[in-house]
């Protein structure tokens, strides 16, 4: 079986522009199930929201397009595929996550001007996005038993809130030979100002040695974070996630947790 990259994510997060740097710099072929959600809806007179409200009583139409993500398994080529549940039907995917947050999604929605997936403002295509969000997360749960917001079921988490595509493809490429000699990877990329910080008091004398080591490309302890309703918050690792921070690196290595996030924090998107 040919090795296959499944890329699931926010809406909004980037995900066939990133696919597009993918399949040119690993000679891929693309697969993507979002163009057949929207021919489906134009079809029928409705825009892409109404129509995942539509499937959520009807569910034909998923199992129609799931199974032709199943019979991906077995075709012997090098494939990227575009499709929320790729990473479940698909056997032996390396599973992507993209992540967004949903002013950043919004606005490249409505950038992209596709009929039927965005309102007149702002304000509206948030609010369309948040229940899109919802009644897919709901749709999946009721008929697979799958939570698609499960970031732990992904080998893989990027968020491309304030990265290029171009970054954003590299880090998969990198993360994806990785993974290929060791199949328990499991990373999360995050940019700075995407993370909630806990507000406590940094020892500089600790930080100034990773800093050194980060301008090396020497490798620092581990930044842990968790992920709660789509925020992420910082709780482990502290002084090496302001280190990489200080050091305008685009994305924080990290690694997912389970763990509740306690005390205050403030994202560092507000402290700048």
């Amino acid at each position: 079986m040919t090795e296959k990259i499944s890329l699931a994510g926010d809406l909004g997060s980037g995900k066939s522009t990133v696919a597009d740097i993918l399949i040119k710099r690993l000679g891929a072929e693309y697969y993507c199930t979002g163009a057949i959600v929207r021919s489906i809806a134009e079809k029928r007179g409705m825009t892409v929201t109404e129509l995942n409200k539509y499937m959520e009583t009807h569910p034909e139409i998923d199992h129609e397009i799931d199974d032709g993500i199943a019979e991906l398994s077995d075709m012997d080529k090098f494939l990227i595929i575009d499709s929320r549940m790729a990473w479940h039907f698909t056997r032996g995917t390396f599973k992507v996550y993209l992540s967004c947050d949903i002013e950043t999604s919004a606005l490249r929605i409505m950038n992209a001007n596709r009929r039927g997936e965005h309102s007149a403002t702002l304000e509206e295509t948030i609010e369309a996005t948040r229940t899109r969000r919802e009644s897919e997360k709901k749709r999946y749960l009721e008929q697979y038993g799958v939570n698609i917001k499960d970031l732990s079921n992904y080998s893989l988490i990027v968020d491309t809130s304030n990265a290029t595509p171009e970054e954003v493809a590299e880090c998969i490429i990198t993360a994806f030979e990785q993974w290929k000699s060791d199949k328990s990877y499991n990373r999360v990329f995050i940019t700075p100002v995407r993370l909630n910080f806990p507000e406590i008091e940094l020892n500089g004398d600790v930080i100034s040695p990773l800093l050194e080591k980060i301008s090396r490309g020497e490798a620092i302890p581990d930044v842990e974070v968790s992920e709660r309703e789509g925020e992420f918050y910082l709780v482990g690792g502290f002084d090496s996630a302001m280190a990489y921070t200080m050091s305008f690196t685009t994305f924080i290595p990290a690694v997912l947790v389970d763990k509740e996030p306690s005390g205050d924090y403030v994202n560092m998107k507000d402290s700048i």
